[in-house]
């Protein structure tokens, strides 16, 4: 975990609490999907762009790196109206954005550690990850906090879209109380005490 409990979010946002963040950072009323990583090929937000194109929902993409220019020109190239990029954010700043969304979803190729999936958690986020993120495999619990895909199965990356829900927020948060950097710390020396 990268996080302490005192930066889990103390309960889910209100109404007003989301269209005030949301009219802060410019953010459009609607569902919104979030995903905060660089901007790098293995990240695999290209594929991630493409299954929202066609979509009412509002993929928001947060971060910085390489391959803006091409998320720009395919976005552009495509005519796609519900892609949002948005620059890196500092990580109070990025927690009161993830707070403003809806779900959270990584399509990465490969990620040991992907922190932003509890981060997600931790307000209040259900996460949608590819199975190639590693710390995904312990973290979600399918149809529960999120849902694991295989990036090679796109029905089952659309039926994730299409199922996650609003029930599974407080699961969520549940999850992020149970991975603290001071619940990684007492276990780990539990383990040193063996």
């Amino acid at each position: 975990a990268n996080y302490f409990e005192k930066e889990i979010i103390p309960s889910l946002p209100s109404k007003e609490e989301i269209k005030a963040i949301r009219e802060q950072y410019n953010l459009p009323n609607g569902k919104i999907f979030v995903n905060a990583s660089q901007f790098i090929e293995r990240k695999n937000n290209l594929q991630l762009m493409s299954l929202f194109k066609d979509r009412e929902e509002i993929l928001l993409l947060i971060g910085s790196g390489t391959e803006k220019e091409k998320y720009e020109r395919y976005i552009s190239d495509n005519n796609i109206k519900n892609v949002i990029l948005m620059n890196f954010l500092p990580k109070q700043e990025l927690f009161r954005v993830l707070k403003a969304c809806d779900y959270f979803i990584t399509l990465s190729e490969e990620d040991i550690f992907g922190h932003t999936t509890l981060e997600s958690m931790a307000n209040g986020l259900p996460v949608i990850s590819s199975n190639r993120v590693v710390s995904s495999l312990d973290i979600i619990k399918n149809g529960e906090n999120g849902y694991l895909v295989d990036l090679d199965n796109e029905k089952q990356i659309i039926d994730a879209i299409n199922n996650v829900n609003e029930n599974m927020k407080s699961h969520a948060l549940e999850t992020a109380h149970n991975n603290t950097i001071e619940k990684s710390a007492a276990r780990l020396k539990e383990l040193i005490e063996l």
